[in-house]
């Protein structure tokens, strides 16, 4: 392997359901497979759904809590198509922001059946939007 995966570990209700709503509406590959938990590989990174009921958080007292994608700009509107051609229900519907300033970007919120929040998002001009220093003028950055 030569980049980086992100990993990210949260606990859901119910494996199964959980499961299904990767799986079948967002597209995501199983890959490990215990009693207690699994792993998911899902646009390009792991997740791993930990069956641990007694630590899941009703939405409303979540706050922001949530984890997300940023999609490249002209990918974004193609995978909310997707999403909604397999029956995926927004939280918040896909929609721009800003547009036509420095700061446009798109997103949109899910949730799974757990009620883990999910931000999809994709940035007009990412450099500019998320302040990044010129490659070589600062610390190492992996490409966006």
């Amino acid at each position: 392997m030569d980049r980086y995966i992100f990993h990210l570990s949260m606990p859901v209700s119910d494996l199964e359901s959980t499961r299904r709503f990767y799986v079948d509406v967002l597209g995501a590959i199983v890959g490990r497979v215990t009693d207690d938990w699994i792993d998911v590989l899902l646009w390009g990174h792991q997740i791993t759904l930990q069956r641990r009921p007694e630590e899941v958080i009703p939405l409303e007292r979540r706050g922001k809590w949530h984890f997300g994608v940023v999609f490249p700009w002209t990918a974004w509107r193609d995978e909310m198509a997707r999403l909604e051609r397999r029956g995926a229900t927004f939280l918040e519907s896909p929609s721009v922001k800003l547009a036509g300033t420095e700061d446009e970007h798109a997103k949109a919120y899910l949730v799974d059946p757990s009620e883990n929040l999910i931000e999809l998002k994709a940035y007009k001009n990412v450099e500019k939007t998320l302040r990044l220093p010129e490659e070589g003028a600062g610390a190492p950055r992996t490409r966006l």
